[in-house]
């Protein structure tokens, strides 16, 4: 049996690290299928694993009433980034920044920046002079 759903997802194109939450009308059979289809809809920021904010069921008249304000809604319905500077105005009050994140840095990394990989260690020699080699006494046997 279908089932009416407003999903609550994070929707882009307004910026580097910015997003708008737009609330989506969507009829499914439970609330995983809503997301489902919420996260597909063109503006969504598909790849973000918080994209998806909220699924609630409501009645038809909710859903109906959400439909007309998604019509009349200016984000939603330009279609250039042209026309969407001319709107920014409006849509600068709605916006959100995305929360900073972490970046690990991984160990292993840290410890072999310093270390130069050279696949033909002949020409390496002939072409950056390979000074810092000399002392290697494999290079040696190269050079000659």
């Amino acid at each position: 049996m279908k089932k009416y759903f407003i999903v609550t997802a994070k929707c882009g194109h307004v910026g580097k690290d910015k997003y708008i939450l737009i609330d989506f009308p969507v009829i499914a059979e439970d609330g995983r299928e809503a997301a489902k289809i919420a996260r597909n809809i063109p503006r969504v920021k598909h790849h973000h694993k918080d994209a998806i904010r909220n699924v609630k069921e409501v009645s038809y008249e909710n859903f109906v009433l959400l439909c007309k304000f998604n019509k009349n809604d200016d984000y939603l319905n330009c279609s250039s980034n042209q026309e969407q500077l001319m709107i920014y105005d409006e849509i600068e009050s709605r916006l959100f920044y995305e929360e900073e994140k972490e970046v690990k840095k991984k160990e292993s990394d840290s410890k072999w920046f310093h270390k130069i990989k050279v696949r033909n260690y002949k020409k390496y020699m002939i072409n950056y002079g390979g000074s810092k080699w000399k002392h290697l006494s494999c290079m040696n046997g190269l050079m000659n």
